[in-house]
């Protein structure tokens, strides 16, 4: 048997440009008789941050793969909709081309959690994994493969190219955002998305972009981007972080005295007050409704006593997401994902610090809510 099929399967949404390198490193290193592209399913229910519908991935899948030779785009899973099982697609493929070695495309991660997949021993009958190790995976690709064979007794290929860290999510936010993706995403693709407003947030994602820097909306996109890391690690609405977190700083450089309604809160320092006129404007100009949401914004600079999961989410957010460079920041990051509340205290303690570094009036209701998670 000298043909070979690799079989590489992911969401896709978008298929950005170091899947386009995968793929072709596949076709320079191995070079297959077939590299069959395959969307998953998206079930309804599950948790996805703004997806696109299987048609519009399985077109931007046939834009971004082609050139590549051997290359097709399937719609098997898509077709076969519900959850997708890899032992089932790999048992189809090996239906459709008896006399191919068909060969699974993964990451180093997608190995090690290997032994947690449906029926992983039914994979190996008809399909052997090809590593393509990416840059910022947590374990060696040469300790997975060494795991790998302990477990299973299978011996893993690797190919030589190491991806770079890209996600489709950081995509699709920077989409949201109306931040530049020309690195990121093939031109076919870049502009397929913007003909169709893939990715698209509205009205409100609108008043944002039309009153941030591009400073600040980078911002905005670390702190969506790990709002919906916690979202998804603590069960919240990924629909309420993410407004929650695009709006958090809509008022940043806005003027209170353009919106004579607004009732200013006595005592308020120069540096807090945004947030409460943030929380006026998602209201009373851009029609949110939702409670938890303008809560979020409300408070997440200040924090306050008994404050929603959500709204804890948005401030540790707000302290956390990558752009941020202070002292310790890396160590409080990290534990946030081990001892979320920990990480939040430790949050309002930082700001609390800064505010003392600067010489600057501090928020009484900062305090009281250091206080509170203190001693809670």
């Amino acid at each position: 048997m000298n043909k070979k099929l690799v079989f590489f399967g992911g969401t896709f949404d978008p298929p950005h440009i170091e899947h386009v390198k995968m793929a072709q490193a596949v076709e320079s290193e191995i070079s297959p008789d077939k590299i069959i592209i395959m969307p998953t399913f998206i079930p309804p229910h599950k948790k996805v941050f703004m997806p696109a519908s299987p048609k519009n991935r399985l077109k931007m899948c046939e834009l971004a793969f082609s050139g590549i030779k051997g290359a097709t785009v399937s719609d098997y899973e898509i077709k076969q909709k519900g959850k997708s099982f890899s032992y089932l697609t790999v048992k189809y493929l090996k239906n459709a081309y008896p006399d191919h070695e068909i060969l699974f495309l993964m990451g180093t991660d997608m190995l090690s959690s290997f032994h947690t997949w449906k029926n992983p021993t039914e994979i190996l009958k008809y399909a052997t994994p090809l590593l393509c190790e990416r840059e910022g995976e947590g374990k060696s690709a040469t300790d997975s493969k060494e795991e790998f064979f302990k477990r299973f007794g299978v011996k893993i290929n690797s190919l030589n190219y190491v991806g770079k860290d890209l996600s489709s999510t950081q995509i699709k936010i920077k989409k949201l955002l109306k931040l530049n993706t020309d690195d990121c995403l093939k031109n076919s693709v870049n502009e397929y998305i913007d003909r169709h407003f893939l990715y698209n947030g509205g009205k409100i994602a609108d008043f944002v972009i039309d009153n941030l820097t591009e400073k600040r909306l980078i911002h905005t996109k670390g702190v969506i981007a790990l709002s919906i890391k916690y979202a998804k690690a603590f069960g919240v609405s990924l629909k309420k972080t993410v407004k929650s977190a695009l709006l958090h700083d809509v008022a940043k450089y806005l003027r209170a005295e353009d919106y004579p309604n607004f009732v200013s809160p006595k005592g308020v320092p120069s540096q807090v007050m945004h947030q409460y006129l943030g929380a006026y404007v998602a209201e009373h100009i851009l029609g949110v409704k939702d409670r938890q949401i303008i809560n979020a914004v409300k408070y997440h600079t200040s924090a306050k006593p008994n404050m929603s999961l959500l709204g804890k989410i948005i401030f540790t957010a707000d302290m956390l997401e990558e752009g941020r460079s202070y002292e310790g920041v890396e160590q409080i990051r990290k534990l946030s994902f081990e001892d979320f509340d920990k990480a939040f205290l430790l949050s309002i303690q930082r700001s609390l610090d800064y505010v003392y570094e600067r010489g600057v009036e501090v928020y009484p209701l900062t305090l009281k809510a250091y206080e509170y998670y203190k001693r809670r």
